[in-house]
Parts: C-alpha cells; structure tokens; sequence
C-alpha cells in the first residue's frame, strides 16, 4: 500500500501569488513550509524577491535622514 499525498485544491501559479498582498504571500509562505511543499515556498520567495522593501513606520528617504513623525492630534477629554 502506497501513501499518497493530498491533491492541493488550488493551483499556485507564480502569476496567482503576485497578485496577492505581501502579507498574504508571506503566509502562504509560512503554510507551504509547514506542510512541506518546496514548490510553492520557492514560487513565494521569488514574489518577495521582486517586490520592494521598506516604507512602513520609521523607514528612511533615499539621502538616508529620517522621515518625520506624524504628529497626533490632541485629546481632549475627561471633566472640567
């Protein structure tokens, strides 16, 4: 008796992970290493490969200074 491994129900193509948002791709990711399939993980880091890094809070301009803070609105609240 030979086990067989489970038929994946969807078809991960490289064009169908492109199209999904970064974080979605990186669970992808994390999912196909889990259940050890090289394919997809590999399929996944050429994706995060290929798209640009950076940007999120505290990231730096391109001449390297800092951006600057977003400044909060006040609160204002409680009794008088």
């Amino acid at each position: 008796m030979r086990i067989m491994r489970p038929t994946r129900s969807v078809d991960w193509t490289k064009d169908r992970i492109a199209a999904l948002p970064t974080p979605d791709v990186r669970q992808l990711r994390t999912n196909a290493e889990r259940l050890n399939d090289p394919e997809i993980m590999q399929r996944c880091d050429a994706v995060l490969g290929e798209r640009p890094r950076g940007g999120g809070a505290g990231a730096r301009r391109k001449d390297g200074t800092p951006r600057p803070a977003k400044k909060r609105a006040l609160e204002t609240g409680g009794a008088a």
